[in-house]
C-alpha cells in the first residue's frame, strides 16, 4: 500500500495510513488532487490513482465490489458473497445477517459499510452492540477497515459525531439526541436482543430514520416465529402485514412455534436474510484445533492458609460487614444508598477480590488493603482486612509462578500469558526476566504508539513472552503465536474465548495450545470444571459460546451468578451443590440452542452449498463454480490460493469471471482430479481470467487459474 502524494513529481512511500487519509478530505488537498489528476505528465503513481477514480465512476451499481483494497481482512468467498447479495436487489442494503457462529458477520457488515462509504452512500453510520462488544467493534473497524468510530458517552457528543458505536443502554439514554439525525446505515449486533417488540430498544430502532440497516444474529429465531416477524418488520416496516395476518398465514393453528407454510416462508426469507452454515464453509476456514491442558497447582502452605482465611473473611463480609444507613440518609443520598444496601452491587465490588484469591498473594494484598480503607466497611472488618493484607505480603512462595517458569523453560517458542491483575503481571515480569527470556508487556496503560512498538517486538522476537491483560484479547491479530497461558481462570468464559480467538483465527497454521493454571481445592478449580465439562468451552468452534449460553443469559450472567452463589454459600460443599445446578442449566441452554438452530433451518433459505447440492445437474459448469466457490463443494488444489495472491486477484474477481464466462470447454484429463473444464471470463476491471476446474461431480476442484495483466482504461470504459 502506498501514499498518494499530492505532488505529481513525488515518489510513493510505504504507508498503511494512506487509506485512512482518503476519507478525511480538506479543500486544499482536494484542489491539489484535482490538479494532479488533470496533469497529463504526471507520474505512474498518479496514473494508478486516476485509474481507481475512473473504476469507481464506471461502477455505479453493485456488479462488483470496489473497496476491497481498503482493508486488512483476509478475503473469504462466503463473506464476499454475502456482501454482494446484501447490496444487490432485492435486499438493497437491508438484511438480516444470520450466518452460524464464528463465520464473520462483523467482517461482512464491515465490507458492506465500506462499500457504501466509498460510494458516498454511508456518511452517517450508527452501530448498536452489547456493552461488552463496543470496544471490540471500535478496534476491529479501525484495524481492519481504517474506520474511526466515536463511542459517545454524553448527550452533547452526538452533535459532533457522524460515525458512532453505542451500547443498547447508551442508545436508549441518548435517544433524543440520536433521533435528531437521519442515519445512512444502522448496524445492530447480537440483534436477537431486539427481537421483542415490547422492549425499549426495539421501539427505539423503529423510530430511527435510516436508509440501510443490517441486523446481525446467529439466532434469528430463538423461541417462535413472532421473533422473525419483529426483526423483518424492523428492516421493512409493513412488508409482512400485521402480526395477526402473518400468524394466520404462516403459523400452524396460530401456534408461532410451528410453521404452517415453511416453503413459502423460506422463499420470503431469502429476500431479507442470509444464513451460511458452518459445515458449508468449514474447509475454507481451515482453523486448526485447540489443545487445552489443565494444570492443577498445589498451593504452598502459606498460600493455602491465606486462601482459607480470606474465604472465611469474604463470606462474613458479604453477610454482615457493611454499614446499613439509617432511613433519613437513604432518602438524602440515593446513589450512595444503592451502593451500601444492594447485594448485587456488593457482588460487583467483591468480584475483583474474589478473582485475586488465586492470582498471587501480591495482588490479593492490594485488594485487601483497599477493603481495609473502605468507608462502607464496618471497623471490625476493616481490621480483619488489614491483618489479612499483612499476611498476604508475608507470603513469598508462588506455586503457580514456579509451574509457569518450568513450562517456559520447556517451551522456547513465543508464549502469550494472560493475567488481569497488575501486581501479578509485575511478579511474572521479574521472574521471566531472571530466567533470561525477552518479556513484552502489553496493557491498557500504553499509548497507541507504544502498543504498536510492543506488538512489533513480539512479532520480531521468536522466543519472547507476551504479558498482557484484557486489552490483549481485543482486536489483535496474533496468529503468528500458537501458545497461550491463562495464569488465572476468568469466571467469564467469553474472556477466555476472546483470548483464544487472538491466536486461533484465520491465518493460523499450527495447533493452538492452551495451558490453564488452576489452584487445587479452590473456587478456581471448580470454575474450570464448569467451563470444561458443562460449557465445553475448549471444544467449541470459534463463536460457539453464544449458542451454548444464549438461554442461560450469556457469559456475563454466568460470571455474576458464580460470584453471587459462592458468596452466599455457607461452605464449599454447599457451593459445589449449587454449581451442579448451574451446570444442568447450562446443559439445558445448550439443548435449547440446538432447537433454535433447527427452527431456523426450517424457515431460512438454503445457503450456496445446499442449493448446489440440490441443483447440481441443472447448472452449467460456470454456474456450479459460482455457487461452489468458498464452500466445501469446491476444493482448491495445492498452490491455487498462493497463485491468486501473486496475480493480484480479489476473491470477488474469481466469482466475476465465472458469472461472466465467455465460454467453457473441455480441457483434458488430470491424473488426480479427472476431467477438467476451462472457464474463460472477464472481471469487472476488464481482466481475462481462466479457471481450470473439475466440475463433473462433488466435491469439485479448482485445479489452476491464470489471468492477464490489468486491462487498459479504454477497456474499462467500453459499454
Amino acid at each position: 500500500m502506498t501514499t498518494r502524494s499530492l505532488d505529481p513529481g513525488a515518489q510513493p512511500t510505504p504507508s498503511t495510513a494512506a487509506r485512512v487519509a482518503h476519507w478525511e478530505v480538506d479543500q486544499e488537498s482536494l484542489r491539489r488532487l484535482m490538479e494532479g489528476l488533470g496533469n497529463e505528465a504526471s507520474s505512474g503513481e498518479w496514473f494508478h490513482l486516476r485509474r481507481e477514480f475512473e473504476a469507481i465512476a464506471l461502477n455505479p451499481g453493485f456488479d462488483r465490489l470496489i473497496a476491497l483494497d481498503f482493508n486488512t481482512i483476509k478475503e473469504l468467498p462466503h463473506q464476499i458473497d454475502v456482501a454482494l447479495r446484501v447490496l444487490r436487489r432485492p435486499m438493497g442494503g437491508r438484511a438480516i445477517l444470520a450466518d452460524e457462529v464464528g463465520l464473520g458477520k462483523t467482517i461482512e457488515a464491515g465490507i458492506i459499510m465500506k462499500e457504501l462509504g466509498v460510494r458516498g452512500m454511508a456518511r452517517r453510520v450508527l452501530i448498536l452492540a452489547p456493552t461488552s462488544l463496543v470496544e471490540q467493534w471500535q478496534a476491529e473497524l479501525e484495524t481492519k477497515f481504517f474506520e474511526k468510530f466515536d463511542t459517545p458517552t454524553e448527550p452533547e457528543d452526538w452533535q459532533h459525531t457522524t460515525k458512532a458505536i453505542v451500547s443498547y443502554q447508551g442508545a436508549i439514554g441518548h435517544a433524543p439526541e440520536i433521533l435528531q439525525h437521519r442515519w445512512d446505515l444502522v448496524i445492530v449486533d447480537e440483534a436477537h436482543n431486539v427481537k421483542n417488540h415490547t422492549t425499549a430498544v426495539h421501539q427505539f430502532l423503529r423510530q430511527v430514520e435510516r436508509n440501510f440497516m443490517l441486523l446481525l444474529t446467529a439466532t434469528p429465531l430463538q423461541n417462535d416465529l413472532r421473533e422473525l416477524y419483529n426483526l423483518v418488520t424492523l428492516l421493512r416496516p409493513g412488508q409482512l402485514g400485521t402480526w395477526s395476518q402473518f400468524q394466520k398465514e404462516y403459523c400452524k393453528g396460530g401456534d408461532p412455534r410451528r410453521a404452517s407454510n415453511p416453503e413459502t416462508l423460506r422463499e420470503f426469507t431469502s429476500q431479507v436474510m442470509i444464513r451460511t452454515r458452518r459445515s458449508s464453509v468449514a474447509d475454507v476456514l481451515q482453523l486448526p484445533p485447540r489443545r487445552p491442558v489443565h494444570c492443577p497447582i498445589a498451593l504452598s502452605p502459606g498460600e493455602a492458609a491465606l486462601y482459607g482465611d480470606t474465604v472465611r473473611f469474604m463470606r462474613d463480609l458479604y453477610r454482615e460487614g457493611f454499614f446499613k444507613p439509617a432511613p433519613p440518609e437513604e432518602i438524602e443520598d440515593q446513589a450512595r444508598r444503592r451502593l451500601r444496601t444492594a447485594k448485587g452491587t456488593f457482588v460487583l465490588e467483591l468480584m475483583r477480590l474474589l478473582q485475586r484469591l488465586t492470582s498471587s498473594s501480591r495482588a490479593l494484598a492490594d485488594s485487601l488493603h483497599s477493603v481495609a480503607s473502605g468507608d462502607l466497611v464496618l471497623p471490625e472488618y476493616r481490621q480483619r482486612a488489614a491483618e489479612l493484607a499483612q499476611q498476604a505480603r508475608a507470603v513469598t512462595d508462588h506455586a503457580k509462578l514456579d509451574q509457569l517458569t518450568n513450562y517456559l523453560a520447556d517451551t522456547p517458542d513465543r508464549v502469550i500469558v494472560f493475567s488481569e491483575h497488575f501486581p501479578t503481571l509485575n511478579l511474572l515480569k521479574h521472574r521471566i526476566q531472571e530466567a533470561g527470556r525477552p518479556v513484552i508487556t502489553f496493557t491498557g496503560l500504553l499509548s497507541r504508539a507504544e502498543r504498536s512498538h510492543q506488538l512489533a517486538r513480539f512479532r520480531a522476537e521468536p522466543g519472547s513472552v507476551f504479558l498482557t491483560t484484557r486489552v490483549g484479547s481485543e482486536g489483535l491479530n496474533l496468529q503468528f503465536c500458537n501458545r497461550i497461558v491463562n495464569y488465572e481462570i476468568p469466571w467469564n468464559p467469553m474472556a477466555i474465548e476472546r483470548r483464544i480467538g487472538r491466536v486461533q483465527r484465520i491465518g493460523q497454521e499450527r495447533e493452538v495450545h492452551i495451558l490453564n493454571l488452576a489452584a487445587e481445592a479452590t473456587i478456581e478449580m471448580r470454575v474450570l470444571w464448569l467451563l470444561d465439562r458443562k460449557v465445553r468451552l475448549f471444544e467449541l468452534d470459534v463463536g460457539g459460546l453464544d449458542m451454548v449460553l444464549g438461554e442461560f443469559g450469556g457469559a456475563e450472567s454466568l460470571e455474576h451468578r458464580l460470584a453471587d452463589t459462592w458468596l452466599r454459600a455457607e461452605s464449599d460443599t454447599a457451593f459445589e451443590q449449587e454449581l451442579e445446578a448451574i451446570g444442568e442449566q447450562i446443559v439445558a441452554s445448550r439443548e435449547a440452542g440446538a432447537r433454535q438452530a433447527q427452527l431456523a433451518s426450517e424457515v431460512v433459505a438454503e445457503d450456496n452449498a445446499e442449493r448446489l447440492e440440490r441443483e447440481f445437474r441443472q447448472l452449467s459448469v460456470p454456474g456450479r463454480v459460482v455457487l461452489g466457490y468458498g464452500t466445501c463443494h469446491l476444493k482448491l488444489a495445492r498452490g491455487v490460493e498462493a497463485k491468486r495472491h501473486q496475480l493480484g486477484l480479489h476473491v470477488t474477481e474469481i466469482r466475476e469471471a465465472a458469472e461472466h464466462a465467455r465460454h467453457a470447454e473441455g480441457a483434458g484429463h488430470h491424473p488426480e482430479y479427472g476431467p477438467l473444464h476451462r472457464i474463460v471470463g472477464v472481471t469487472g476491471r476488464g481482466r481475462e481470467v481462466q479457471l481450470l476446474v473439475q466440475a463433473d461431480r462433488l466435491p469439485m476442484t479448482l485445479a489452476d487459474l491464470s489471468a492477464d495483466v490489468e486491462a487498459p482504461l479504454a477497456v474499462l470504459a467500453a459499454p
